[in-house]
């Protein structure tokens, strides 16, 4: 009985200290301001929160036993909150929609709702059209990233360890800069003299990199430039030199974690939880960079609260492809991403891309998301997309996992242009198809999966099998004089960072050393050039042109696979048939395809009938989706 007593006493001493644990993860929330906006309530507020090194789940963020403690032995950081709570419980979905922001502002409500930012104080953020709250979520943008500027968005104010190391700054130049030229260094030298330091360059992201002598070139008094009296030549200019005092970056995530766990549960304080129920579900939502961020948060276990519970019970990766980011490891750039917008080498696209490794440790502490990734035409090209539905040879299909599905938006670029197509420092115009129809419905349709089990729609995406998924070389695109095809596409390699890289999150070598590169795939065309095997949304199921997900810049970098970033190309089709005959274009011309405008959106409102069959539209855009067709026709073929 004594024995059984004692076990008792034990268990309940442990958890009244998991508890105590627990209530710390969100210290307290300062209210900045609460106003009337709408069918919403509107709240600003800086989120304060602290963390336990010595707990297992937070020992993964990279050098968090160096960081400053307070008088209870926690970790210290605050960041901005951006919140939105509906003000009628019986309209309200009682989900949380939690947008990680890019770069500390909003993509969800361009996307979705058409808006446009122009000033980035948070009480000034325009909601377009108000979609997401008009569907009853409560909408969150919360600051994690510690390097965004005041100013420029929601910010995450972290410490900084007082550790050294080597850090790699780049600079791409597309024309030669004057004598005397600078280079910025985001992490400045931690003394100006370094003998040791180096600065290289190169014209070819392949060949070995050119080293300047050391007395060509100097770091500025403060160490915080680098400066060469020749200037810098168009290409790659690096420099390679040791730093000291890195924020513990990697605290971004334990933010979301947190803040995530916090909405659902509740903790030390009641602030913003003064009505549960409008929070009984969270879904996240990340964009490119911020899509990346949640690969990576999902990859190296932080849906795992505190206390063993999962922070998000959906999470939307759009447009993120097989990357992670530079956001936990020592001297991190949050901002920096992939080979294909010049970030050369950064700890990016690294393994594991696939589902059976980035869920590995959500599915041993049974916190699994269920999980929507979207991508648009240009993950595939700049984005290593391929990888994470192949294996890393490229030779065979590798499903997702159950909880998963992925929808490969068809025709869209990852940065839509405007009407009329125009070019902005490319060769070719801006591909302008919208994600915005596919995006709302697929949103909705994750919610009635998280919260009545309802099955979504099933993966549409390009596949080995089915001979859509293929090598560039092997992409039959059509002959179109006026946009020859891509003649290359940004690698992706196996990179070494050093032997501890992998268990410390620190770099020990820079530049990384290069293994063999990941074989890439890109989708299969049809005779329009448009691609195949995804869900074709109106401007690809109706074309009125080839809409790709690559374009080619102006600048000359061709030795760096440069393509343009991540923007694609959009040609129109010859008007008449004479026209196409003379050009020599293969494609057939819109007189030959439509009889005229009205038979054009006929066959529009045809295409998205059948997506909202498909729940890939929503009955209640269509009628809009059709305007917008309407309005294409008028800039592309006239009135």
């Amino acid at each position: 009985m004594t024995a059984v007593l004692t076990t008792t006493l034990r268990v309940v001493i442990a958890m009244l200290f998991v508890s105590q644990v627990a209530s710390a993860e969100v210290v307290r929330v300062d209210v900045r301001s609460r106003d009337d906006f709408g069918t919403h309530e509107r709240v600003i507020a800086r989120v304060h929160y602290a963390v336990d090194p010595k707990l297992p789940v937070n020992q993964a963020i990279a050098d968090l036993a160096f960081a400053p403690r307070n008088a209870d032995g926690k970790v210290e950081f605050a960041g901005d909150l951006l919140l939105f709570l509906p003000r009628q419980t019986t309209s309200a979905r009682g989900t949380v929609f939690l947008e990680v922001v890019n770069r500390g502002r909003d993509q969800s409500l361009g996307l979705m709702s058409d808006a446009r930012q122009r000033d980035l104080a948070p009480e000034n953020w325009n909601l377009g059209d108000r979609f997401l709250l008009e569907q009853g979520f409560t909408v969150a943008f919360l600051g994690w990233q510690f390097d965004v500027q005041p100013g420029d968005g929601l910010s995450l104010t972290v410490p900084t360890a007082p550790v050294s190391g080597v850090v790699r700054a780049s600079a791409i130049t597309v024309s030669r800069s004057g004598p005397g030229g600078a280079i910025g260094l985001a992490y400045c030298a931690a003394d100006a003299s370094q003998p040791d330091a180096t600065l290289t360059f190169r014209s070819e992201i392949e060949k070995a990199p050119m080293v300047f002598p050391r007395d060509s070139w100097q770091f500025a008094s403060d160490g915080c430039a680098v400066r060469r009296a020749a200037g810098f030549d168009a290409g790659l200019n690096e420099v390679i030199y040791k730093a000291t005092g890195s924020p513990v970056a990697g605290l971004g995530l334990a933010a979301v974690r947190d803040f995530a766990s916090y909405l659902k549960f509740g903790g030390g304080t009641a602030t913003l939880r003064e009505n549960p129920t409008l929070m009984r579900r969270v879904i996240g939502f990340g964009y490119s960079q911020s899509g990346r961020f949640l690969r990576e948060f999902v990859r190296d276990g932080f849906n795992q609260d505190e206390r063993g519970r999962a922070a998000f019970d959906g999470l939307m990766v759009a447009s993120a492809g097989a990357g992670g980011g530079s956001f936990n490891h020592r001297f991190a750039s949050p901002g920096q991403a992939g080979n294909s917008v010049l970030s050369i080498f950064r700890p990016v696209d690294l393994p594991p891309f696939t589902d059976d490794g980035l869920l590995l440790k959500a599915k041993a502490a049974s916190v699994v998301p269920r999980i929507f990734y979207t991508f648009s035409s240009t993950e595939y090209w700049a984005r290593a997309g391929s990888l994470t539905h192949t294996n890393e040879t490229g030779t065979s299909d590798v499903p997702f996992a159950s909880t998963s599905r992925l929808y490969f938006l068809t025709g869209t670029p990852h940065a839509s242009g405007g009407l009329p197509p125009t070019p902005q420092q490319t060769r070719y115009a801006l591909n302008f198809a919208d994600q915005k129809w596919v995006l709302r419905a697929l949103l909705i349709d994750l919610d009635k999966w998280v919260t009545s089990d309802a099955e979504p729609p099933p993966s549409r995406y390009p596949t080995l099998a089915q001979h859509q998924l293929v090598l560039r070389d092997a992409v039959q695109f059509p002959k179109i004089p006026s946009l020859p095809f891509a003649s290359y596409m940004p690698g992706v390699w196996q990179m070494d960072y050093g032997t501890d890289y992998a268990a410390t999150k620190v770099i020990t070598k820079e530049p990384p050393a290069l293994g063999a590169p990941f074989p890439v795939l890109v989708p299969q065309v049809n005779a329009d050039g448009n691609d195949v095997g995804g869900v074709a949304l109106p401007e690809v199921a109706v074309p009125l042109g080839t809409h790709t997900g690559w374009n080619v810049s102006t600048y000359p970098l061709s030795g760096l696979r440069y393509l343009a970033g991540l923007v694609g190309s959009f040609q129109p089709f010859a008007k008449t048939r004479a026209e196409r005959e003379q050009s020599g274009d293969s494609r057939p011309s819109i007189e030959e395809r439509y009889t005229n405008r009205q038979d054009y959106l006929q066959r529009v409102k045809r295409a998205a009938t059948e997506l909202v069959r498909e729940r890939f539209v929503l009955d209640s855009d269509v009628e809009a989706l059709v305007q917008q067709a309407d309005q294409t026709w008028t800039v592309i073929v006239g009135r």
